[in-house]
């Protein structure tokens, strides 16, 4: 049996296209384009939720595409932790160049 279009569209009883809620639009903002506060705003949200960020500060993130509104509050979005994770790696390559010793203990 055939469900939707060939495109994968799935469609309610009547017959009419159920729409999926799409994500904002995201600027292009690089991690060099962000405050320090904002960075580690977007690093601490990358690691679970914080009640106690700015709203200034996650309104501009949000605004940004870097943060989004769920029901349990304003998180991290896909382009925020792709983003902070990019910046994480580029960081530990910086360190290997340099040749600098990393002590795991």
């Amino acid at each position: 049996m055939r469900r939707g279009r060939a495109t994968g569209g799935h469609r309610t009883p009547g017959g009419n296209r159920r729409t999926e809620p799409q994500p904002a639009p995201t600027a292009h903002v690089g991690w060099a384009d962000l405050s320090a506060a904002e960075q580690s705003a977007l690093k601490r949200m990358n690691r679970g939720p914080c009640p106690d960020l700015d709203p200034a500060l996650l309104a501009r993130l949000l605004e940004f595409g870097l943060a989004t509104e769920r029901p349990q509050g304003i998180g991290i979005s896909r382009a925020g932790r792709e983003l902070v994770i990019e910046a994480l790696l580029h960081a530990r390559e910086e360190h290997d160049a340099r040749g600098e010793r990393q002590d795991i203990t």
